[in-house]
């Protein structure tokens, strides 16, 4: 579901769920025959509206004048769309196979597509997979060598990953001479078009009933249209029916099947009465049904790669050809890096046009009747030729210079990979303007795992839009600004370095490793403490600093412990860690984020200081008793203003006499439902805490349990009040639970739960990353618990490791996903129950 923007209600129906757009839809022939004569300007209707009429005279069965060779039937299967697996597990009982033509980038994309494993399976069952490009490209809008890396690369892949590929289908059957070149030079030993055979649609009524046996041309093999919504079962039998009394040989088509909303659907009855008619027709030796590479035959060839894409441009504006005055590949049509697409019912026209606002092209995109949807021109969908790559968690200020007169709105999608492109999200309206006017603003930061993004201004109601000379770049951070990233490991002694010696130190780096910038001011991340050989504590402070007193981890001979930690970094963009030990330990560091470097003042801001202890109640010789809450000063203490929003610092709790739990909390306020650190009677256990600051300036702390507990606050840093209005800055919330699995039941052994985040409890859909205590209860067997971005792959880091009957807690700092989700793994052979209580977000 699409996300509003920030501020703003949702303004339109979301993008169809595959996630990507479609270019203007003609029959095959006409676009090919277009494409070789060249276009200015094309008609759409929305995704496939096709011209319907019906089948005239012309094609009027004649009596045979002698026996033909039995007509040869293909079923195919364009773009891997999960709901033709139903279909081919009905046509597979009825004896009959068909080819699927998978784009690799689309397979394991999300749900509304095939698994590999899927696609392996069909393949078992005696069908063929077939190559679809890389990414479904457009490819006569592309230049050699993007179309060479759609074809090759595809095929690669797919043969990589186990398939037999020897058939090829272009995309929206979008070919010429030069691409059916390309095509054979990959390795492929056919490849089909569209919409040069006969059938119902209007203007084919003089084509061939059937293309011949063998084809005149295999790399252009002829196929009635796409099959749509509009399509009758008297219209799909007759394709068989009027080719049998010469023969030859019939592809059909298909993307949906079953999937109502989809205008390139067809129905599961008229599907299922169709196999059952062609089956039929097979037993009485009418017909034969075989795959794509029965038909043409031949060995399955190798192939080498696509050339590498150009390097990504890195600084500056990152779109190519943003004022449209480099022509593309086809004369007088789109220009170079550009693409027609959109979705939904609409029709409309693109075109250059000179009426620029700087040099002598911009584009012009006419809706002459809406009805659901969008049109627009954008950079193409593409493996790296044109589209800009991104970085995982930057923001990105787009802005374009438009007319138009209606409303109009950035739509941005992003690629996760090499080939699967998703809808992202949208901007706020911009108003219709009568001269150029600038259309400027800021994305939230990329999702985890994108790897390259497009976006244009759209057309979503019937009117007239001019674009020109668009801009990409990076959004400029503000200091002390959070910048969200994917759990990553920087450290792992286990695998380099060896353990850390008796109170001896080891240092990684932060700044310039993994994307994070060179210059940053504090990081989050984090830490592990396995192995030890001996008690002891770990703290962490910025490399090049005196080792402040102070703690992060406390951790027992043999234990595997976690605690979330936050720390400035040194001048040397490094991390130390000081192991305070008679024994050695293993430490491993997950970051998730850093604060960008400046001087913060704006609200939300992050400031770090170097660990200093703020409260022990150790020195005072007066434990928190049972019941009982202690409060420490924050505000106007040490250095810190006395106007501060939220204060992180780690918590410690020692020499408990009974067991509990310790719930910090804005001092003046309501002890909330929620809880920061948990503890079994004489453990030493510590925890992150980032909690709001009262109106005093002080921070509570109050001890839920039978017994005394000492308490130790060691803070590392604060963050700025004020209204928070800028990207990457904090907004504290009292703590509150957006989860607790013991309500119902415990996480699967291996499984993940999602927990909304955004658009919940008042954290705006758009917030990019929030920080939440996390809490492991009642697990039956050890294990580790993983959170991340919703719809990202599992990373290979960990938030929480626990052992078989303990209750654990952890602070974790994560991204939210594109739908404000927060994913969390439990990587066990056990069940376990898990709690979230969240403390504020991050815009």
């Amino acid at each position: 579901m699409q996300r509003a923007p920030k501020g703003q209600p949702l303004q339109k129906a979301p993008p169809p769920a595959k996630g990507r757009w479609s270019i203007p839809t003609f029959s095959g022939r006409r676009l090919r025959d277009t494409f070789k004569t060249g276009r200015t300007a094309a008609t759409a209707a929305g995704t496939a509206l096709l011209v319907l009429s019906t089948f005239v005279s012309t094609v009027a069965l004649a009596p045979a004048a002698h026996a033909a060779d039995p007509v040869v039937v293909t079923l195919t299967f364009d773009d891997a769309h999960a709901d033709q697996l139903g279909a081919a597990a009905y046509m597979n009982a009825k004896g009959l196979k068909g080819t699927f033509y998978v784009p690799s980038g689309f397979l394991n994309a999300d749900a509304a597509y095939m698994s590999t494993a899927q696609a392996l399976a069909l393949q078992s069952a005696g069908n063929e997979i077939g190559g679809h490009s890389v990414t479904h490209a457009d490819l006569a809008f592309a230049d050699t060598a993007e179309v060479t890396r759609q074809i090759c690369n595809d095929r690669i892949s797919l043969r990589d990953l186990g398939f037999r590929i020897t058939s090829f289908a272009y995309p929206y059957a979008s070919s010429t001479p030069a691409i059916e070149g390309i095509a054979n030079t990959c390795g492929y030993n056919s490849a089909r078009g569209l919409g040069d055979i006969a059938s119902h649609i209007a203007g084919t009524e003089t084509f061939p009933l059937a293309e011949t046996m063998p084809p005149a041309d295999p790399f252009l093999t002829k196929a009635p249209d796409q099959i749509d919504n509009t399509w009758t079962l008297q219209n799909l039998e007759d394709l068989t029916l009027k080719a049998q009394p010469g023969g030859g040989w019939m592809q059909y088509t298909f993307h949906h099947i079953g999937v109502d909303t989809e205008p390139l659907n067809v129905t599961t009855a008229n599907f299922n009465a169709l196999i059952d008619f062609l089956a039929a027709e097979q037993s009485a030796g009418r017909i034969v049904v075989k795959t794509v590479d029965q038909v043409i035959g031949g060995a399955v060839k190798n192939n080498t790669a696509g050339p590498q894409p150009p390097a990504p441009l890195t600084s500056g504006n990152l779109i190519r050809n943003p004022g449209f005055e480099t022509a593309g590949p086809i004369a007088g049509d789109a220009p170079y890096c550009w693409v027609p697409g959109g979705f939904g019912t609409n029709t409309y026209t693109y075109s250059t046009v000179t009426a620029a606002h700087t040099g002598t092209a911009a584009q012009q995109v006419v809706v002459s009747s809406y009805q659901s949807g969008n049109a627009k021109i954008l950079p193409p969908q593409d493996t790296g030729q044109c589209t800009p790559t991104v970085t995982p968690g930057q923001r990105y200020s787009m802005s374009a210079w438009y007319t138009s007169t209606a409303n109009t709105q950035f739509e941005i999608y992003y690629r996760t990979g090499t080939g699967s492109w998703h809808y992202w999200t949208s901007s706020p309206y911009f108003g219709p303007a009568a001269t150029f006017t600038q259309a400027t603003w800021t994305s939230p930061p990329v999702p985890a795992g994108a790897t390259a993004m497009t976006l244009s201004l759209t057309m979503f109601s019937a009117g007239t839009l001019v674009t020109d000379d668009y801009s990409l770049t990076k959004a400029a951070v503000d200091p002390g600004a959070f910048q969200s990233m994917a759990p990553v490991r920087l450290l792992d002694t286990r695998s380099s370095g060896g353990p850390v010696g008796p109170k001896g130190t080891v240092s990684f780096q932060v700044g310039g490793n993994s994307g994070i910038p060179a210059n940053v001011a504090a990081v989050t991340f984090n830490l592990t403490v396995t192995n030890p050989t001996s008690n002891g504590f770990v703290t962490a402070y910025a490399s090049g600093t005196t080792r402040p007193n102070a703690s992060n981890l406390n951790y027992d001979t043999g234990q595997t412990v976690p605690n979330s930690v936050t720390v400035p970094v040194g001048a040397d963009g490094k991390v130390t860690l000081y192991s305070e030990s008679t024994g050695t330990a293993n430490l491993i560091a997950d970051v998730s984020g850093y604060y960008a470097a400046g001087t913060a003042v704006a609200g939300g801001a992050f400031r770090p200081v170097a660990p200093a202890r703020f409260l022990d109640t150790r020195t005072t010789g007066t434990p928190v008793a049972p019941k009982g809450s202690v409060s420490f000063q924050v505000g106007g203490n040490s250095g810190i203003p006395a106007g501060v929003s939220a204060v992180t610092f780690n918590l410690t709790v020692a020499n408990s006499t009974s067991n509990g739990f310790v719930t910090a909390y804005a001092s003046g306020t309501s002890i909330p439902t929620a809880s920061n650190l948990n503890y079994d009677r004489g453990q030493i256990v510590p925890n992150r805490v980032t909690v709001p600051v009262g109106a005093d300036g002080k921070v509570s702390l109050y001890n839920e349990s039978t017994g005394t507990a000492h308490l130790i606050a060691d803070v590392s840093g604060y963050y700025m009040s004020g209204p928070v209005t800028l990207p990457g800055m904090f907004q504290p919330i009292a703590p509150t639970r957006f989860l607790d699995t013991r309500s119902g039941s415990p996480v699967a052994a291996n499984g993940t739960i999602p927990v909304q985040i955004g658009s919940v409890s008042g954290v705006p859909a758009t917030a990019s990353a929030t920080i939440f205590n996390l809490t492991v209860a009642n697990p039956t067997r050890n294990g580790f618990v993983t959170a991340y971005p919703s719809g990202s792959s599992l990373p290979n880091a960990s938030n929480v490791n626990y052992a078989a009957g303990q209750i654990v807690p952890n602070s974790v700092t994560v991204p939210l996903g594109p739908d404000g989700k927060v994913s969390l793994t439990n990587s066990s052979t056990g069940t376990t129950h898990l709690i979230a209580d969240v403390s504020g977000y991050f815009l």
